[in-house]
């Protein structure tokens, strides 16, 4: 109720209120119903004659109706507050809050004091993320978590033909540590190498002018290196504060739901979804990428797909009706229209130059084909396409978090990182381990929870 609904999908406020409807409707009948026991217990007297043990016994039955609703309220009472209690995890979290952590003191690399030099040959870069993309969606059979079906072919054959980092032996990917869980927080931990543990509310970036002022990431670092830097997306980029974020980090050029409008991409008054559907993105994408490769000026391109977020998803003119459920036939439309994209730009005279980097932003927010898995089981899909790596690099079997992407995308461009850290990310093409393989990810996920004053005076 209280989060920020500028620029969100409107549909995901009527999903809500279609949820709670039926206790709200239960809620307000049974109230009702205590209102006319009270009314009626004033007016009139109804009584209950019954025998007990060999006398005759009355009692006032409105008085007992009363009293029984009385016992139901204070039980219903009581079962709400456990179930807000466990689902919101408020001791979890007011344990984490309680405790503060080192953790920035003895662990963080602040990327503007360690040398980062870019490479004679300069690469453009595509980053793209695909919403909700998680490895789960595979089959059993390649190492996703689907018993019948594969719901992402293209995506498991790139990650094989390319480069992906595995936490297994199959396809996998990494964990989404505290503070990247959704969408802003995933974007900031991959080009910053830090979780998002600011004292605001996850979305609620918008309302503030500036956005981690003392931070150096990664749109910084290419902006210094003569990269012209994009950032383009299906809604409104003021949602969450990206385009504070991209504006004040790099100088990003914008292009977002109100941009398509204004080049006649969509109509004026055209919106679906959170905006406009990824058909229409890549298009735009191909487009911009078109342009921007004429130009002759490095280029970091990134692009956010949105079909595929929660709740469900969304059915757009190609996506198909293999499969009984809605998130299926979304997730298979969104992993065709990845590899048509990436087939596209293999065709295109930039491909050469340039290094296309696609992971998921963090797990699935609904239970849609993930319902009863665990959690800590559902990786985010990660792949790096046209980089140049060790051959001895280790890809499988690697415990990495979202802040671990900093670097080692930079890395993937050919920039060469003094001590393979940044932020807390460490360099996956490095050979070094993480902090999550140093530490384990609980361990450190529970110190990303933690309160740390540093936050405030360095970074903020």
């Amino acid at each position: 109720m209280t989060s920020p609904l500028v620029g969100s999908d409107t549909g995901l406020v009527l999903n809500c209120l279609k949820a709670c409807l039926p206790h709200i409707c239960l809620s307000v009948l049974f109230i009702a119903l205590g209102v006319i026991v009270v009314i009626l217990q004033k007016r009139v007297a109804v009584t209950l004659s019954f025998q007990f043990r060999g006398r005759r016994r009355q009692t006032d039955l409105l008085s007992l109706v009363r009293r029984a609703m009385s016992v139901v309220s204070i039980a219903a009472l009581c079962l709400s507050l456990r179930s807000l209690y466990v689902n919101l995890r408020i001791e979890e979290y007011v344990q984490l809050r309680r405790n503060s952590t080192t953790l920035y003191e003895d662990h963080y690399v602040d990327p503007a004091g360690v040398a980062i030099t870019p490479p004679q040959e300069k690469k453009n870069l595509i980053y793209i993320y695909l919403e909700s993309m998680e490895t789960s969606y595979a089959s059993t059979d390649v190492g996703g978590l689907q018993p019948e079906h594969n719901y992402m072919p293209n995506l498991t054959a790139m990650a094989r033909e390319a480069l992906s980092f595995s936490n297994s032996e199959q396809l996998g990917g990494f964990h989404t540590c505290h503070g990247a869980t959704w969408t802003m927080g995933a974007i900031f931990a991959s080009t910053s190498g830090l979780p998002f543990s600011f004292p605001v509310g996850a979305n609620s970036m918008a309302q503030h002018s500036v956005f981690a002022a003392g931070c150096t990431v990664m749109g910084d670092i290419l902006a210094e290196n003569g990269y012209r830097n994009i950032f383009l997306c299906g809604s409104d980029a003021d949602f969450a504060g990206r385009k504070t974020y991209y504006e004040q980090h790099g100088n990003y050029e914008i292009y977002d739901l109100f941009t398509a409008r204004e080049e006649g991409y969509i109509p004026e008054d055209y919106k679906v979804w959170w905006g406009y559907e990824d058909i229409i993105l890549y298009q735009i994408a191909k487009d911009k990428l078109t342009a921007l490769a004429q130009s002759g000026q490095p280029f970091n391109f990134n692009m956010l797909t949105v079909d595929t977020h929660h709740v469900d998803g969304y059915i757009c003119p190609l996506c198909g009706d293999d499969y009984d459920s809605v998130t299926g036939n979304v997730v298979s439309c969104a992993d065709r229209q990845i590899a048509e994209f990436v087939q596209w730009c293999s065709q295109q005279d930039f491909y050469k130059d340039s290094v296309i980097v696609i992971i998921g932003d963090h797990p699935r927010m609904d239970s849609s084909l993930v319902e009863g898995l665990d959690y800590y089981d559902r990786t985010v899909y990660n792949c790096f396409i046209n980089c140049d790596a060790p051959d001895d690099v280790r890809m499988v079997n690697r415990e990495f978090t979202t802040v671990d992407l900093f670097p080692t995308v930079l890395s993937a461009m050919g920039f060469q990182i003094e001590g393979d850290q940044l932020g807390f990310g460490v360099d996956l093409f490095s050979g070094r381990d993480t902090l999550s393989e140093v530490m384990g990810f609980h361990v450190l996920d529970e110190e990303f929870g933690k309160y740390s004053p540093y936050i405030l005076e360095h970074l903020a």
